[in-house]
Parts: structure tokens; C-alpha cells; sequence
């Protein structure tokens, strides 16, 4: 998944034609799914998850909640009256995709990935991060 030459992996996922709707719904469900799923990739969160509910017209409400990870980030927004939601990972650590999957089969039942990207990040960045990241802050502090 990852290279030697990037900062790391991120996955989007948008799934659609969610047979568990109510696992949609409120603060407390979203955001133990989210940390069910860091912990079964095997990250570890820094802050959160943060959770809140989008009110509105219906295809736009739902809830969304982010956590910060030791390695990057994660985040979910969900929206139960159209059985979708979209799913987003960033990490400098690889992480199995199959098991991220198999914990949204668990949760929502049936479901169809409509969209899937795998991004390489920071393709600028050198296999030596530390020395990457120490440039890059010179760089930004104009010295």
C-alpha cells in the first residue's frame, strides 16, 4: 500500500444501498464505529473522535465524526435517509483495507462501494521523513 517515497496511504470510500440505516444514526453509534475501526486497523487516537449531527434538508443530514490519529486521521459522515456514507483514512503506517470492510459488513450489513481511491501522499517526500519534515519546516519559517 504505502511506498518508500511517500508520506503514506489515504483511502476514501463513499458506500451506498446501506441495509442497517439505523447504525446511521446518533453520536454514540458513529463514533463507536470509528473507534471499533482505528483499533482494528491498528492505529491509536491523539483526540477525539469528535462527533456531530448535520441537521437540515435530508440529503444532507446525518452525522459526521473525525478522530486524530497517532499516525494521521480518520473520519466518517453518514446519512440514514439515503443509506450512504463516506469514509475517509489517512495514515504514515499501512493498513488493511479487508479489515476496514469487514467491520462495515458487520456493521451495516449489506452495502455497495460506489466510489474507492487509494491516494499515495506526500510523493514529494524522500524515504528519510525526518529529514524531509526538518527541510520542509525551514522551508515554511523562511530561514
Amino acid at each position: 500500500m504505502k511506498n518508500h517515497t511517500t508520506y503514506g496511504a489515504h483511502l476514501t470510500l463513499r458506500i451506498a444501498n446501506i441495509e442497517r440505516r439505523h447504525a446511521l444514526q446518533g453520536p454514540h453509534g458513529v463514533s463507536d464505529l470509528l473507534v471499533d475501526l482505528i483499533d482494528r486497523i491498528g492505529m491509536r487516537i491523539l483526540a477525539g473522535p469528535l462527533t456531530a449531527e448535520e441537521t437540515g434538508d435530508p440529503e444532507r443530514r446525518g452525522w459526521s465524526s473525525v478522530a486524530i490519529l497517532y499516525e494521521s486521521h480518520c473520519a466518517i459522515h453518514t446519512y440514514p435517509e439515503l443509506g450512504e456514507a463516506f469514509l475517509d483514512v489517512f495514515s504514515c503506517k499501512t493498513f488493511p483495507i479487508a479489515a476496514i470492510t469487514t467491520l462495515l459488513t458487520e456493521r451495516f450489513g449489506e452495502f455497495a462501494i460506489v466510489e474507492q481511491s487509494l491516494t499515495d501522499r506526500g510523493i514529494h517526500w524522500g524515504p528519510n521523513v525526518e529529514k524531509e519534515l526538518a527541510s520542509w519546516v525551514l522551508t515554511r519559517s523562511g530561514s
